[in-house]
């Protein structure tokens, strides 16, 4: 059953099915996922919002990437130590990431396409950590 009290998770990805996939096993697993299309919709939203405790990102996004959202949440003080999760269809190696090694350096990768269960087993290894 899902928990109406557990940690949030901002899942940033513009692909419908993929974003409902990914939302549908977090709710299952006792997360909160809170959707949006596009890293500036994220990003607009962090004035707003506490931090996550976790962000799913994907790096394949129109408009600003998810390596320009990454560095972002990483000159922010209260957003810079807030997890990220990679999921796409690029490696690490031949994305964008490579161009910004230290602000991408620390986000955790997961290959497009992917298990509910790798993503939720690496969701939970990384909140367990960072607690």
């Amino acid at each position: 059953m899902p928990n109406s009290k557990g940690p949030i998770i901002w899942v940033v990805e513009d692909d419908p099915p993929v974003r409902r996939y990914i939302a549908e096993n977090l709710k299952l697993h006792g997360f909160r996922p809170m959707l949006f299309v596009s890293a500036e919709q994220a990003y607009a939203a962090l004035g707003d919002q506490e931090p996550p405790s976790l962000i799913v990102l994907d790096m394949l996004l129109p408009g600003m990437s998810g390596v320009d959202l990454i560095r972002l949440l990483k000159q922010n003080k209260d957003w810079e130590k807030v997890p990220v999760v990679v999921v796409s269809v690029l490696t690490r190696e031949d994305s964008p990431a490579k161009e910004s090694p230290n602000e991408v350096g620390k986000a955790y990768w997961i290959n497009k396409p992917f298990e509910a269960d790798e993503l939720i087993r690496t969701v939970h290894d990384i909140l367990t950590v960072v607690r």
